[in-house]
């Protein structure tokens, strides 16, 4: 004997409303394809040398491994680091730092790490405007903080600041 099942519009309804939602989360789920970016943290602060803020110097972060982030300070000495083009932050962990009179110092970091230097469109310029600040020329700022840097930072998810007070004395 066949058995007959009555639905009421309601058991219609619910029915057509599980699988709907069903189709949602499992077209959801399959679609969230994930970024090979690291966990970031936004990092900021200032550079000064001998207690004057310095404008446009380029400031690296160099993890352990994996790609710098770099800023470029403002006539604030104020800094904000990118990780790349329109992503703000640096990966999360030890980082050495370098600070160098210009991009090309970051340019030089990168060469030196075998990673790749700026790219066209990285947006690490903040525009200094001509005030308090002063720009050191090339080789015043020591090695101790570029080229042979005793600076390091631990990066941590969310929030960081690191201010650099630089000397150019030994």
């Amino acid at each position: 004997m066949a058995r007959t099942t009555a639905f009421t519009s309601t058991q219609i309804i619910n029915k057509l409303l599980v699988t709907a939602v069903a189709a949602f989360l499992t077209g959801t789920i399959g679609c969230s394809g994930g970024t090979d970016e690291p966990e970031l943290g936004l990092v900021s602060g200032t550079v000064t040398l001998d207690g004057t803020p310095l404008s446009g110097i380029a400031v690296s972060f160099v993890p352990d491994d994996g790609r710098p982030a770099m800023g470029k300070t403002d006539s604030d000495g104020h800094y904000q680091l990118t990780y790349i083009r329109d992503t703000l932050g640096c990966k999360v962990g030890h980082c050495r730092v370098q600070i160098g009179n210009t991009e090309e110092t970051i340019d030089q970091f990168a060469e030196e790490l075998g990673v790749e230097p700026l790219l066209e469109g990285d947006d690490l310029v903040q525009e200094p405007s001509p005030q308090k600040s002063t720009k050191p020329k090339d080789g015043q700022i020591p090695s101790r903080y570029n080229t042979q840097t005793e600076l390091e930072a631990d990066v941590k998810a969310g929030e960081n600041t690191f201010d650099f007070t630089l000397t150019s004395s030994k």
